[in-house]
């Protein structure tokens, strides 16, 4: 049996920021979820429509590993990203990186995991600090600290299927001193961008416009409404968002740096991403409502997003105004 120890694991709201957030405590930067969140640019809104998905998919976040990867550059942190098609190679990048004393991340398809009873996702992610011949153990968002049986584990990193991503894994080297108030302000201008200037139309508060638009004919066009309205609803505020689409998260982490930096207007800002998320919330209870109630429900889920663009787009705005061009990133 190999375990890493000391190692406090850390519990915490989404798959990807609770197994970064493991690993850089661990490292020597004690840093929290939401600002392991705000610092990766997290915080994003798209209506996404997949070939045979049955609903549009509504995303709060950045894609995948954009916030680790984002993360990294702007405090300067090394990141040892591998990926394998090879079994033997997979558990070597986890067993070398334990038996030197570092967590590692590792993406899978949750679906396999002991303790979970869901389809395939196989967008997940953990943190691993420890093996034996049998098992693995494991920190996860979903199910907090867990042993899953070997094979289990080993199946779910190497699935071939959507989101899949060939047994990935990141280990971590954080660096010893951050330059807060540069970092800061880089992500927030960063992450302002790329909501008030999306590349396409169904992004930001350009694309929460959009789905405000496509909402009420969801009853039409949407097969089995009665199910994948009320699962919509569902993912948008209990699929590791910490509530209201991740806007809650933002929250916290502008609230944080508002405290570190003793700024009035990122405390202004906060309020409205608090009431950014009390909006997504009520936008989610409408779409489960929808699922029975139909057009007049949908209605008042596009009526709330219509209501929820312009308070973010309002709260991007002072943000970027406080922060400054993307270009000052350093």
């Amino acid at each position: 049996m190999t375990v890493i120890e000391p190692f406090e694991p850390f519990v915490g709201l989404h798959c990807e920021t609770t197994a970064t957030t493991n690993l850089l405590r661990h490292a020597g930067l004690p840093v929290s979820e939401p600002m392991v969140f705000g610092l990766g640019e997290g915080l994003s809104f798209a209506v996404l429509v997949f070939k045979n998905a049955p609903a549009p998919f509504i995303a709060g976040r950045s894609r995948p590993e954009q916030v680790t990867r984002t993360l990294a550059e702007t405090l300067g942190i090394e990141l040892d990203v591998r990926q394998t098609r090879s079994p033997a190679r997979a558990w070597r990048n986890i067993a070398d990186a334990v038996d030197a004393g570092r967590p590692v991340a590792a993406k899978l398809d949750a679906h396999f995991l002991d303790y979970y009873s869901g389809d395939h996702f196989a967008g997940h992610y953990l943190a691993v600090y420890g093996y034996d011949d049998d098992c693995v153990w494991v920190v996860d968002s979903m199910a907090g600290v867990q042993r899953v049986h070997r094979d289990s584990f080993e199946k779910a990193r190497l699935w071939r299927g959507p989101m899949a991503s060939n047994a990935l894994t990141w280990t971590v080297t954080a660096v010893s001193a951050v330059d807060w108030p540069t970092a800061v302000r880089a992500a927030i201008a960063g992450n302002s961008a790329d909501n008030l200037n999306p590349p396409i139309r169904s992004f930001g508060a350009r694309g929460i416009r959009k789905a405000a638009e496509l909402a009420p004919r969801w009853v039409d066009t949407i097969p089995e409404p009665s199910t994948q309205l009320p699962l919509m609803a569902h993912l948008m505020e209990h699929g590791g968002t910490g509530g209201g689409l991740f806007r809650a998260i933002y929250r916290d982490f502008l609230l944080e740096v508002a405290e570190r930096l003793g700024s009035l207007e990122l405390k202004r800002c906060a309020a409205l991403f608090d009431q950014a998320a009390d909006l997504w919330t009520q936008v989610a209870a409408a779409l489960d409502r929808a699922g029975h109630q139909g057009t007049p429900s949908l209605q008042h889920a596009a009526d709330l997003m219509s209501r929820v663009a312009d308070v973010e787009e309002s709260a991007f705005t002072r943000l970027a105004d406080w922060a400054g061009p993307p270009s000052a990133r350093s």
